[in-house]
């Protein structure tokens, strides 16, 4: 019986779905058709109106007061070892707000590879996941 306590708390802190707190949930991945898909893997795509990453975080209720909210973006670790490279963030979510949505876009120098992103709200973890960014797939030409 303990074995199988232990086993469902280890599989509740393993989804990262519901955090504590005020936020009901929190999803990275790329915005399509009003949804957030969170893919394993994301498309370096530079323009951004072809595609859009980013995270949304869905509070519990509208925020009663304005709340921090802090991204890193670790980018895949360099040959020659060492601590990673990242992209910082931070924004409020205002008073009021029910979602917040923040989108992101790739920069020309960004690696293919192993990426990693950690969300924060209100000084608790509600993103914490691994993806693959990955080339584009060749556009054919015109005739």
């Amino acid at each position: 019986m303990k074995r199988r306590f232990v086993a469902l708390a280890l599989l509740g802190l393993a989804c990262n779905r519901t955090a504590p707190g005020v936020v009901q949930s929190g999803e990275f991945g790329v915005f399509f058709g009003g949804q957030v898909q969170q893919l394993k893997e994301i498309t370096k795509e530079l323009d951004p109106t072809r595609q859009q990453h980013g995270f949304r975080l869905t509070f519990r209720a509208p925020l009663p007061q304005d709340i921090a909210v802090s991204w890193e973006v670790s980018l895949p670790a360099t040959d020659k070892g060492g601590p990673r490279a990242a992209i910082v963030g931070q924004t409020t979510a205002k008073a009021g707000q029910s979602v917040l949505d923040v989108p992101l876009s790739f920069r020309p120098s960004d690696p293919l590879g192993a990426w990693h992103a950690k969300v924060t709200a209100a000084g608790v973890v509600v993103i914490d996941r691994d993806f693959q960014v990955i080339a584009p797939t060749p556009q054919k030409k015109r005739l």
